[in-house]
């Protein structure tokens, strides 16, 4: 306890001047024996306690008079057991929510404008000289600005400019960024308070282990900052979103029909009828679509679109509902549409006869005079050359090149083959009888560092066709078959579809062995045959990739090339591997939107239009022989469109989780559970931390309850002195 006018205090010594007439009047009486006294004596003793009781009692009123009046005067005010911090600076971090569910809109407003609200009538709240910073959640960790600032207006004036619409929120992130930035700030008092929406979907990840993690760097900071948590919204049980987009992820050609699905959700109890939901090519609609939605519940629907122009293409789908979060009804994809893929086929068996050459099946299979049910014939055009004739300047107007069945390489080739790899080539390597084994482990594969993802190992499978057994060949001497499973990765999700072809039904004669590739982290198995063997395997190297093929793609060892779907597999396995050699162009949001653009002498300037409609420059840096054009600030999910020197637009896409669309709240036991787990303070309302903080710095006044006791007292003292005095009449 501390008192504003502390020298008025000492007026509570007063308390002596009742207890000195007490003292004066009891040292005028005398005692007088005489001779009947004994007859009373009973009675006096009676009456005598009985009035030094109630004279005490008065004694004490009276002396109590005094000290209160003192004490009101005197102003006290409670601080517990710390120092008052008055109008000391502070440092203060705030942790805003920006993500997209804070767009969820009430009758009294938005979460988010409530969250803004609250942030500025605490950032008005600061002393002079404070430091403030807010940390943005949405989609990544971001500052509002690069340093803390000093200027309390600046912040409020931000802050009011800003919108929310991110990606979903890291909230472990969020506060490890936040614990950095208050340990670097400079006054001794240091705030974080959490403001933000509080979806199970975003705390939930912060279990026991983390919160402990969480409370030990608070601790074992210079100075631990005091951490609030402010809820903000409340629970809303319906929406309406789009999970996602389904579309082939190989390479596209112009005039090509694909199929496009869209995964709806209906979050609420209630279920939709006759939901709208809207296709949309480059911004402009294409065709609408009429769902129904159970309460609950999920739904799918598929639109044929196709694109009559090479380059960069934006897919948009979008359910119209009246629900009260729109940022999640929409759903954007890239695509890029090509002209043609050109492949580089290195023959190391040719032949003069039809369908003799390594590489005559192949061919065929990438450019075939029709497609059936999807049409790649002009996409993919193939030039076929001989190993002696790999060269650099052929690699350089080459996407893709397959090595099918080639002996061995010169040191110039296997060097321009692996800064092809390195600058974002797709490499193919099939198996056959006229590879040396000794030559690849050696060179190609190199104990890892090379461009192959594994050494060609022994040989497996049947024997030769003149019933002979082959020296190299393993014990094992029947052929093999592919595992029918669901296939994952893009170049073979194809045959997921029934319709589309059994990659099981084709016989594998004959193998090679890819030996040490279950769990290698580098290494994907794209597909495997039922010996146990990898049948082709792909690993990423640099900015391109690289797939490896344990058979031969001719008719040698397996019957695959007489088989219908021999030529969706290659068209499938070519064009994935060519669309997937440039960075990608859809995105997590927060991640960078990469584009690698034709070398020049110096960087150049390019320009980017965000989802929002601001348009930022960025340089771009020389990389090898290319352009590398890095854009970071990708926290808001939707469409980025980078225009180069080129006249060229690359869109990119950014997208985020769909977790925010459940807009349910942590209980509030859930909530109290989470504050202690962290050590923190949980408030209801920016008014309940002001009201915090003015204690904190200037402690609770009590002077109108001493005021009240000290009237209480003055009728006290009357009410006893008049109720005294009546009983000694």
């Amino acid at each position: 306890m501390t008192f504003l006018n502390g020298a008025l205090a000492f007026g509570a010594l007063a308390f002596a001047v009742p207890l000195i007439i007490h003292i004066l009047n009891r040292s005028r009486f005398r005692t007088v024996e005489w001779g009947a006294m004994h007859l009373l004596e009973s009675v006096i003793k009676v009456n005598h306690k009985r009035l030094h009781v109630d004279q005490l009692i008065l004694l004490f009123v009276r002396c109590a008079i005094p000290v209160l009046l003192a004490l009101c005067l005197a102003r006290p005010i409670l601080t517990g057991s710390k120092l008052l911090e008055g109008d000391s600076p502070v440092s203060l971090v705030i942790l805003l929510d920006t993500s997209y569910s804070m767009d969820t809109v009430a009758p009294s407003g938005s979460r988010f404008e409530k969250a803004v609200d609250a942030a500025c009538q605490i950032v008005n709240s600061v002393s002079r000289g404070s430091e403030v910073a807010v940390i943005q959640t949405g989609g990544r960790p971001t500052p509002l600005f690069d340093q803390p600032v000093f200027d309390s207006e600046a912040v409020v004036r931000r802050l009011r400019q800003i919108k929310a619409g991110y990606g979903a929120s890291d909230m472990q992130a969020s506060l490890n960024e936040a614990l950095k930035t208050v340990d670097a700030m400079s006054h001794a008092r240091r705030e974080l308070i959490v403001i933000s929406d509080f979806q199970p979907a975003d705390w939930q990840a912060i279990g026991q282990n983390t919160a402990e993690s969480i409370r030990g760097q608070l601790s074992s900071l210079k100075i631990p900052p005091a951490l609030t948590l402010l809820p903000i919204g409340q629970p809303v049980s319906s929406n309406v979103s789009v999970e996602s987009l389904e579309f082939p992820r190989r390479a596209l050609g112009v005039g090509q029909q694909i199929s496009l699905r869209a995964n709806l959700r209906n979050h609420g109890g209630t279920p939709i009828e006759n939901a709208r939901v809207v296709l949309r090519l480059d911004g402009a609609e294409s065709s609408v679509s009429q769902v129904a939605l159970a309460a609950n519940g999920t739904t799918q629907t598929l639109f044929p679109c196709s694109f009559d122009k090479a380059g960069s293409h934006v897919i948009e789908v979008e359910v119209i509902a009246d629900d009260p979060l729109k940022d999640d009804n929409r759903y954007a994809a890239a695509v890029t549409i090509w002209d043609s893929i050109n492949v580089l086929l290195v023959d190391g068996d040719p032949s003069g006869q039809p369908l003799q050459s390594e590489t005559d099946y192949l061919s065929i299979a990438l450019t075939p005079f029709t497609f059936g049910r999807v049409r790649l014939a002009d996409l993919v055009q193939t030039q076929t050359v001989q190993s002696k004739d790999l060269t650099e300047e052929r690699l350089k107007t080459s996407r893709v090149v397959v090595l099918a069945n080639v002996s061995k390489l010169e040191p110039a080739q296997v060097s321009a083959l692996t800064a092809f790899v390195n600058d974002g080539g797709a490499l193919l390597v099939c198996a056959g009888n006229k590879i040396d084994l000794n030559w690849y482990r050696e060179q190609m594969f190199a104990n890892g560092g090379g461009l192959l993802p594994a050494a060609f190992g022994i040989l497996k499978g049947q024997t030769e066709p003149d019933g002979k057994a082959d020296a190299a060949a393993g014990t094992l001497n029947k052929s093999s078959h592919i595992v029918a499973q669901h296939f994952d990765h893009p170049a073979l999700e194809f045959f997921n579809e029934p319709a589309n072809g059994d990659l099981s039904t084709a016989e594998i004669r004959r193998w090679h062995e890819l030996a040490d590739v279950d769990g290698r982290s580098d290494v994907a198995v794209l597909a495997r045959l039922d010996s146990g063997d990898p049948l082709l395997i792909e690993r990423r190297i640099g900015d391109g990739v690289v797939l490896q093929m344990a058979t031969s793609c001719d008719a040698d060892w397996t019957d695959f090339p007489v088989r219908p779907l021999y030529v969706p597999l290659m068209q499938q396995i070519i064009t994935t591997m060519a669309s997937g050699i440039s960075p990608p162009r859809n995105i997590a949001t927060g991640d960078p939107a990469v584009a690698m653009l034709p070398g020049a002498e110096q960087s150049t300037t390019l320009s980017v239009v965000t989802p929002d409609g601001a348009r930022r420059t960025l340089n771009t840096t020389l990389q090898g022989k290319l352009q590398l054009a890095r854009f970071e600030e990708t926290q808001r999910p939707g469409v980025y469109a980078m225009s180069t020197p080129a006249a060229e637009t690359i869109h990119f896409v950014a997208e985020t989780s769909r977790s925010e669309s459940d807009l349910s709240i942590l209980s509030e036991p859930a909530l109290v559970e989470l504050s202690k787990s962290l050590a923190s303070t949980l408030i209801k309302s920016p008014a309940e931390y002001l009201e915090q903080d003015r204690l904190r710095r200037h402690g609770q006044e009590i002077w109108k309850f001493v005021l009240a006791a000290f009237l209480a007292f003055m009728f006290l003292e009357l009410v006893l002195q008049q109720r005294f005095a009546r009983v000694r009449l």
